[in-house]
């Protein structure tokens, strides 16, 4: 869930981003704190950054527990917080994402990945049908999901997460998202679901086989054994039915597919990629096709979907369907959503793409993302700001420089076209 970040070693193939994503909290009403809020900026540089933390945790404690949190909770939990170097250099270090989406699927395609996904299903045939039963979720994307999560339960994460997250909570750029999973933290206590020396995972706050953060455990987390014990870093029933009863209560549909893989007509209008809904019958009057010369069938005729093109015309191209925006729901992330989708039919004997990607193309860096929205919006193309994140506006703008230069306007930019919007020509 939510993002939030786990390494997975390179004997499963290259390095993966993933974890559950939480949904916005509802509303808790904020009492006055006891003490006040305190930050790093408000304290005097003369302290250390051990004195400034320790006057962060009382007034963390004293808000925890002016919210309504048992106070002998709140300071035998929070009192003993130590700052993690690790969250704070991670923290501060703003990652610079360059894989193209070509080699994060094909990394999910290692052949441990798949053999160990192959393994699992056999080994728990009896627990997946059972939470298929109660969950409709089918046991390949569980599987997919374990086994991008944490190598199927073999990296897990060795940071204490009360300390990791007081880290985020006290400094950097996550405050916020710090102090929400620490309060998620104490909930879970609280409740009696999990046991304090359990809190272990990855310094960013994702835990267990298939990654919750403490708001997303909090929320969804499932005792399957009934044994008093969420425990999602040993038990496998207990995290994959945590997982699907996720992916079920954001409306995951059994009897539908993910994606499929497409092909265009001439002349097609590449802007209806930007997030355009409609049913696979008005995709089909419009002559979008599925590959292989295969028909529809005539339950998927009334299907809503989304064309997707995340390499432009020269890559594959795709219609994604309702579960795709679930499974980004637990991790908002287009690569990942497909990867899943490719291990999980993988795993069934399935080919998801058969089109090529243009890998002679290399992705572009922050740097020159910021760089073609500022000539873009130069030359009078509004990219909405200049951020490094291509969205919406950028590719609208992009589109209408390939459009204005006799290019197929697909939104897609690699380094050839870079140079050509930089040097205007």
């Amino acid at each position: 869930m939510f993002k939030y970040i786990l390494l997975i070693v390179m004997a499963f193939g290259a390095p993966l981003i993933a974890c559950a994503a939480a949904p916005k909290p509802a509303p808790t009403p904020r009492l006055k704190a006891q003490s006040p809020e305190i930050r790093p900026a408000d304290i005097s540089a003369q302290h250390s950054q051990t004195q400034i933390f320790a006057l962060w945790k009382r007034g963390f404690m004293a808000r925890a527990i002016a919210k309504g949190y048992d106070a002998a909770l709140v300071n035998a939990t929070i009192g003993p917080a130590k700052i993690n170097p690790k969250a704070v250099q991670s923290n501060e270090t703003q990652p610079e994402f360059t894989r193209a989406i070509w080699v994060y699927v094909d990394g999910v395609m290692s052949p441990a990945r798949l053999n160990g996904g192959r393994d699992k299903l056999a080994k728990h045939r009896d627990l997946f049908a059972d939470i298929e039963a109660r969950y409709g979720v089918d046991r390949y994307i569980l599987t997919s999901i374990w086994g991008l999560e944490s190598a199927y339960g073999k990296i897990l994460g060795h940071d204490n997460m009360i300390d990791s997250l007081a880290t985020l909570a006290f400094q950097g750029r996550r405050q916020k998202f710090g102090e929400q999973q620490l309060f998620g933290l104490l909930d879970m206590l609280a409740r009696g679901d999990v046991r304090r020396d359990q809190l272990i995972g990855s310094w960013a706050g994702a835990m267990g086989m298939t990654q919750f953060i403490p708001t997303t455990f909090r929320d969804y987390a499932v005792d399957y054994d009934n044994n008093g014990n969420k425990d999602l870093w040993t038990d496998v029933g207990d995290a994959l039915a945590s997982t699907a009863y996720y992916l079920s209560r954001f409306g995951w549909r059994g009897a539908e597919p993910i994606v499929a893989e497409v092909l265009l007509p001439a002349g097609f209008n590449y802007g209806l990629s930007d997030g355009t809904k409609r049913t696979i019958s008005g995709w089909s009057a419009m002559g979008v096709r599925p590959v292989g010369g295969k028909n529809w069938s005539k339950q998927a005729l009334f299907l809503n979907a989304k064309l997707l093109m995340p390499a432009g015309v020269n890559g594959p191209v795709f219609l994604t369907f309702k579960n795709f925006d679930v499974i980004k729901k637990y991790n908002n992330s287009t690569s990942y959503a497909l990867g899943i989708t490719v291990l999980a039919e993988s795993l069934q004997g399935k080919k998801t793409i058969t089109t090529d990607w243009p890998r002679q193309d290399k992705p572009l860096l922050r740097n020159h993302k910021k760089a073609l929205q500022q000539a873009l919006t130069n030359q009078g193309y509004s990219t909405g700001g200049i951020d490094g994140m291509i969205g919406p506006n950028s590719r609208r703008a992009i589109r209408a420089w390939q459009r204005a230069n006799g290019l197929a306007a697909d939104g897609y930019v690699n380094q050839a076209l870079l140079r050509k919007i930089l040097t205007g020509q």
